[in-house]
């Protein structure tokens, strides 16, 4: 009796140690993960996203094709032969553009920050269609990682949640990089800004952070389970959990580094250490899947290359426009009124300008490496002096040329930026404290980057802009005053309104605008109306009755926009460039419109 009771104990704890060691088995490797689903569901993001890219560019390329039509019968066209583009000839397509494409969210808010208090802002709300594509893309992740087969026994379910996790973090890694590209390929061939793909960059981030977390609190119940809290210490001692581990808690470390109040507060600081800890969470995860000869080895692997081939494309550009053999750019910074600065970069190489382009400027003295976007506010080409450019030429001969007969020219770009915090107080406060506010730098510019929103096609455009965000409309009125004395434009009106602080604020564009208000034909097609809305006093603001007028306090978008849908010439565009609130004023007022005739809204944001 005694000895059948010694058989049975020890039996049930030879069974404890099978159980324990299959338990085991199943916290580390491919054993009870299922590659089949994994790759289903891997194959079905990719189909996701390719999908998507094809719908959005069937539908860009639909547009393109309908404006480059309008462009072709309505250029140089007055207001009669106008007349059917300034209408509507569908009910469906305005519905989606009110309802879908520039519909906020909620009501009104999308670009205005939420303010926490006067310091602290926790940025700012997704449009409903973007949040539509984040939610569907979160959810359809969380619900992939889910489809298991929970017949199985615990450890064998946990293993297969460690691994459809842990697949799906790695290859979200590869969206997550692309999206923040600046040269990112989607971006000229979607015609997609950059500022919907940083916004689809930190929500991709994000699922990757979640599904890091499911994969290792899966493998850690997993661990405790089969080995008790010794074996999950123990686990850590080789270089797969060390590596796997870090790159977790990077990740981790990555996403609240990232939160808007902080983001924001220290934006140089942020982007060095946000770049720093991606490299060495991406080389945790490298390790990870290396020791652990995992199938997913290679999503890593393209990440590195993707990242290393979009920094050598870069680099490229950047030393192609800023230095020659004999030459570099130098930037000239001249302080301006109400804590403006403009800042002129003499290129050493010919610059394609587009109107609405922005580029990214280095200015090492100030701001060390760091980097920081600007609308060009302008652009001109200078044509290079040589030997034989010195005199006045006599002969085509003696024009300096290159070798395929073009002339030899370089140029400058101008950007106009307000005094913040960081570089740009910097920046301002050594300009003014520089002889006749103004002092030569080096400086390097990288870009163009954006411009793919031509306006030529519109009979009526309508500008918006506060403070700084002239910058980005000027551009557009140089280009379509002269394309429209040219003939080669179907621009027959354009209104610009300009939203300032002060008159003080006229002088940063004055040199550029001087030159706009002496064009050919301008009269005919340019009207400007400023409102000052902190003006010194009411004799400082003079309405004139011409072509350029000035308002005391704060422009009304749907007064203005009203009023020019009443008088359109052929289809009509609007566009804003400012703070988050007017751009949102600006939307709500062409949402009230959409309807009653053909109007596009575009906006420019930089949301970083």
């Amino acid at each position: 009796m005694e000895q059948n009771r010694t058989n049975s104990t020890g039996d049930v704890s030879s069974v404890t140690v099978q159980k324990s060691t299959n338990a085991t088995a199943y916290t580390r490797g491919l054993l009870g993960t299922s590659q089949y689903g994994n790759f289903f569901f891997i194959n079905l993001i990719v189909a996701f996203f390719f999908g998507l890219c094809a719908v959005v560019l069937v539908v860009r390329l639909a547009l393109m094709g309908s404006n480059h039509l309008r462009h072709l019968l309505a250029i140089g066209s007055g207001r009669e032969r106008q007349e059917y583009w300034a209408e509507n000839h569908t009910s469906w397509w305005p519905w989606i553009k009110r309802h879908v494409l520039y519909a906020p969210l909620g009501k009104r808010r999308h670009n205005k920050e939420i303010q926490l208090s006067s310091a602290i802002s926790v940025g700012t709300l997704p449009s409903r269609f973007h949040f539509t594509l984040i939610a569907f893309y979160f959810i359809s992740n969380i619900a992939y990682c889910l489809v298991l087969d929970y017949k199985q026994s615990k450890p064998a379910l946990l293993a297969e949640l460690r691994g459809r996790s842990g697949a799906l973090a790695t290859l979200n890694l590869i969206p997550t990089v692309i999206f923040a590209f600046r040269n990112n390929p989607f971006i000229p061939l979607l015609r997609v800004s950059f500022d919907t793909f940083n916004l689809l960059h930190r929500w991709a981030a994000r699922i990757v952070l979640v599904e890091s977390i499911i994969h290792v609190f899966a493998w850690g119940s997993s661990k405790i389970d089969a080995s008790g809290w010794s074996g999950f210490s123990e686990s850590f001692h080789d270089a797969f959990m060390n590596w796997g581990t870090v790159a977790t808690v990077l990740m981790l470390f990555i996403t609240i580094q990232a939160w808007s109040p902080v983001r924001h507060a220290f934006y140089e600081t942020f982007i060095n250490i946000h770049r720093l800890a991606a490299l060495f969470a991406f080389i945790g995860v490298y390790v990870h899947c290396d020791k652990g000869h995992l199938p997913q080895l290679p999503y890593i692997q393209l990440v590195f290359a993707l990242w290393a081939f979009e920094w050598v494309f870069r680099s490229g550009r950047i030393v192609w426009y800023n230095f020659s053999r004999n030459a570099s750019s130098r930037v000239i910074v001249e302080a301006l009124p109400s804590e403006a600065c403009r800042i002129t970069f003499e290129l050493v190489r010919p610059w394609s300008f587009r109107p609405g382009s922005h580029v990214h400027a280095y200015l090492p003295s100030v701001g060390l490496w760091s980097s920081h976007p600007f609308s060009v506010a302008w652009a001109d080409d200078i044509v290079l002096r040589t030997s034989m450019s010195e005199k006045l030429p006599i002969s085509e001969k003696d024009k300096p040329m290159d070798f395929d007969g073009t002339l030899k020219t370089r140029t400058n770009i101008s950007l106009i930026t307000r005094a913040r915090a960081g570089m740009t107080r910097k920046l301002y406060l050594r300009a003014l404290a520089a002889p006749k506010k103004t002092f030569t730098t080096f400086g390097l510019v990288e870009g163009p980057y954006a411009g793919h929103e031509p306006l030529d096609s519109y009979g009526t455009v309508l500008l918006f802009a506060g403070g700084v965000g002239i910058t980005h409309q000027i551009g557009y009125i140089r280009h379509l005053v002269a394309g429209a004395a040219a003939g080669t434009v179907a621009t027959r009106k354009i209104v610009l309104i300009w939203t300032v602080p002060s008159t003080e604020a006229l002088e940063w564009i004055r040199p550029w605008m001087d030159e706009i208000l002496k064009m050919k034909g301008r009269r005919d097609i340019l009207q400007i109306r400023l409102f000052v809305t902190k003006p010194r006093n009411q004799n400082e603001v003079v309405s004139g009755t011409g072509t350029v007028q000035m308002f005391p306090g704060r422009c009304d978008p749907q007064a203005a926009i009203d009023k020019e849908m009443l008088d359109r010439i052929g289809s009509m565009c609007v566009t804003v460039c400012g703070p988050g609130a007017f751009a949102d004023d600006v939307r709500s007022a062409v949402r009230r419109r959409v309807q009653f005739g053909d109007i596009d809204f575009i906006e420019e944001a930089f949301t970083y």
